[in-house]
């Protein structure tokens, strides 16, 4: 099941705020920063884009929360227009100076990352891609000439978790 963004009737005010969001615009984009003084990743997501369009919701990390949340809204509206993003395959025309390339989020990273999607999905039964950018050398993070700066920003949640909740590498 999926929720009704037009039923907003009996819902705390953000909850109906993000609701809102998604009837009017077809998504919504969530950012996140870690508290001040936890360690982890600054990260930006969508809701709605498989609801209003079929498409994957998109999650990005390690840029600042602005760009992320430009990148996905640009990523959105090409999705509107009925363009597909497939995974392995690089993108030039979403960063200015670089290529990306998407890759499947495994479901075992949902619970951590989107939260908004599980609450509007109501559980689990949506796809996601995970937006990943290269170094100035247009390596991606899985590849070993990478920059490890680049690798430590994007986890790889294309990876499953481990009963020990550490990432297969």
């Amino acid at each position: 099941m999926t929720l009704d963004p037009k039923d907003r009737n009996d819902l705390r005010l953000q909850d109906a705020k993000f609701l809102a969001k998604i009837d009017e615009h077809g998504w919504s984009v969530t950012m996140v920063a870690p508290s001040v003084g936890e360690d982890g990743h600054c990260f930006a997501y969508s809701t709605g884009l498989f609801y209003r369009f079929g498409q994957p919701e998109i999650i990005m990390f390690g840029l600042s929360l602005e760009r992320m949340h430009r990148i996905i809204n640009l990523i959105g509206n090409q999705m509107k227009h009925g363009i597909m993003f497939v995974p392995e395959q690089d993108y030039s025309d979403l960063l200015e100076k670089y290529s990306c390339r998407f890759r499947v989020v495994d479901k075992s990273h949902y619970k951590e990352h989107l939260g908004w999607s599980i609450w509007f999905y109501e559980g689990y039964e949506y796809p996601a891609l995970q937006c990943f950018w290269p170094d100035n050398n247009a390596c991606y993070p899985w590849q070993a000439e990478c920059s490890p700066g680049i690798r430590e920003l994007q986890p790889f949640l294309f990876l499953p978790v481990t009963s020990d909740n550490s990432r297969i590498q």
